[in-house]
């Protein structure tokens, strides 16, 4: 909705519209997305608690990696970005912008998640079950890497090295927050869900379409602040 309302001040709201539609419609067809969110209401609805029980009691691997995977799946996120050769340094400057606003809105979106759903988690002293950091931000992030690199002019075979790395953290991070009765593995795959659409999104509104260019953009750094400002043809 917000998307659709800026995009009132330079273009028409038809055409804004249509483009919200188009990269919800890419974004919720995104087979990590629907897949992961059957998963989940499969799961939820047969051996959800049992699974979750026997990997908290049977770790895969040291859980304390989890941060380190969540740091190892930011980096790659924006490595892809600044990789790709065609971009501009306009176009650079909007994919970096983008990647950037598609995760903060990736963290805010588990934050909130975690503020209006009251849902025990599996170790039973918090109830903020529904939306995980390691989860939702870490797959909204590959979900971004994934289109970056789809952009990017290299071999097949660098395309999926980069594609593993990305998306191996993100499940080892969501992972670990199982093992450590954060979440069950329903709760993971909701979330899993939830973020591979906010970044797909944000890809196809926001940069798969040439006319998406910034029209201006500028950087204020101050003693005790710091802001970006652009106009976008949205």
């Amino acid at each position: 909705i917000t998307l659709t309302f800026f995009g009132c001040s330079s273009a028409k709201l038809e055409h804004s519209w249509q483009k919200t539609k188009d990269a919800s419609f890419v974004a919720v067809s995104d087979p990590i997305t629907w897949g992961s969110a059957l998963s989940a209401g499969l799961l939820y609805a047969t051996y959800d608690d049992d699974i979750t029980e026997h990997f908290m009691n049977h770790n895969l691997f040291d859980s304390d990696v989890d941060e380190t995977l969540r740091s190892i799946n930011g980096v790659t996120l924006y490595s892809s970005a600044l990789f790709i050769e065609k971009d501009t340094k306009t176009e650079l400057a909007q994919r970096l912008l983008v990647d950037f606003t598609g995760s903060a809105v990736a963290r805010q979106t588990t934050t909130t998640l975690n503020t209006l759903i009251k849902k025990e988690i599996p170790a039973g002293d918090e109830d903020y079950a529904i939306g995980s950091h390691h989860a939702l931000d870490t797959f909204a992030n590959s979900a971004l890497t994934r289109k970056n690199i789809s952009d990017m002019e290299i071999p097949t075979w660098g395309k999926y090295t980069i594609n593993s790395i990305s998306y191996i953290s993100a499940a080892g991070s969501a992972f670990a927050r199982i093992q450590e009765g954060g979440h069950s593995f329903a709760d993971q795959l909701a979330s899993v869900s939830i973020g591979n659409f906010i970044g797909a999104f944000f890809y196809e509104a926001l940069i798969r379409d040439d006319e998406n260019d910034i029209q201006n953009l500028e950087v204020s750094i101050n003693r005790d602040s710091f802001f970006i400002k652009t106009a976008w043809n949205f």
